[in-house]
């Protein structure tokens, strides 16, 4: 029983010492191979956001925080969560010209569901866009459509957006313009423009003509009439139109929105605004067709008087 007991307390005071040289050791090592961190970079990384969302172009917060201490090249202002208000403490840490941010949101460039665009086969695997886009380019008819299956919702991480009838619908005062749900996005159907824009387009499709009525009734469908009434600021752009929305001003835009003929596709974000212009151009068209019933009576009129 003694020798039991004397082996027990031998026992524990190896162990002991052996984890004190091992503490110790391990302390030397730490402290011998240490990495100096510059406390600038601590600083601008604790008043970073901490989303790690990429959208500053580097692998996250801790890597743009030391890029933007220690490469001169680098703007204080590429932070989209972070807007002007971290872009100005970032700059006064690194003593770099803040410059000024300009607030971006996510937008959904299509109108599947308000074109009626059918399914073409039933997709079975697994619920993700980017595994239904493999199967034949997605499951409904047009090819650019939203496949629905809500990757965008999963990757958003500020939880901006949400599915309703299978498609993103986006929260403008959540969304922070990261552009992490259009990177995500296979079919590229999402977009980031400046909050403050005056117009976009909900159709992201590079087909034209027959090719987009036979499948959607909403679809662009690149008659161009946009693009002529906006010369500078509209443009089609590898098969789809693109908006510079620095150049685009009120009559530009105003011009655009009632050449176009097509379902009122180039439309105002304010849905408001928007819905005014919609009565305006209906009224404007069923002005037209009374005209020319009348045109055509009168000369109905006149042929019958002539005989």
């Amino acid at each position: 029983m003694e020798n039991a007991w004397t082996i027990a307390v031998w026992g524990i005071i190896f162990f002991a010492a052996f984890g004190l040289i091992c503490g110790i050791g391990l302390a030397f090592i730490a402290r011998r191979f240490a990495v100096k961190v510059d406390p600038k970079i601590e600083a601008v990384r604790a008043c970073l956001p901490g989303a790690n969302c990429g959208a500053c172009g580097f692998a996250g917060c801790e890597s743009y925080a030391e890029a933007v201490v220690t490469d001169p090249k680098v703007p204080p202002n590429k932070c989209a969560p972070g807007k002007q208000a971290v872009a100005e403490k970032v700059a006064a840490l690194t003593g770099k010209a803040a410059g000024a941010t300009t607030p971006l949101i996510s937008v959904l460039r299509c109108s599947r569901n308000e074109g009626g665009v059918k399914r073409k086969h039933a997709y079975v695997g697994f619920d993700t866009c980017q595994a239904a886009s493999l199967a034949f380019g997605g499951p409904y008819e047009c090819n650019f459509a939203c496949v629905g299956y809500g990757d965008c919702e999963a990757a958003c991480p500020f939880h901006a957006i949400r599915m309703v009838d299978n498609m993103p619908v986006i929260d403008p005062e959540e969304c922070t313009g990261c552009g992490v749900c259009v990177n995500t996005c296979p079919k590229q159907v999402l977009q980031l423009i400046p909050k403050n824009a005056i117009c976009y387009v909900p159709c992201s499709t590079k087909d034209s003509g027959k090719a987009v009525t036979n499948v959607c009734k909403a679809g662009c469908i690149h008659c161009l009439a946009c693009t002529r009434k906006a010369k500078d600021a509209v443009s089609l752009v590898n098969d789809r139109i693109e908006i510079d929305h620095e150049k685009l001003d009120e009559a530009s835009a105003q011009a655009a929105v009632m050449a176009c003929n097509r379902q009122f596709i180039f439309r105002f974000r304010d849905p408001a605004r928007q819905a005014e212009a919609v009565r305006a151009i209906k009224a404007e068209q069923a002005a037209k067709k009374a005209q020319a019933a009348a045109k055509k009576a009168a000369e109905e009129s006149g042929e019958q008087a002539s005989t």
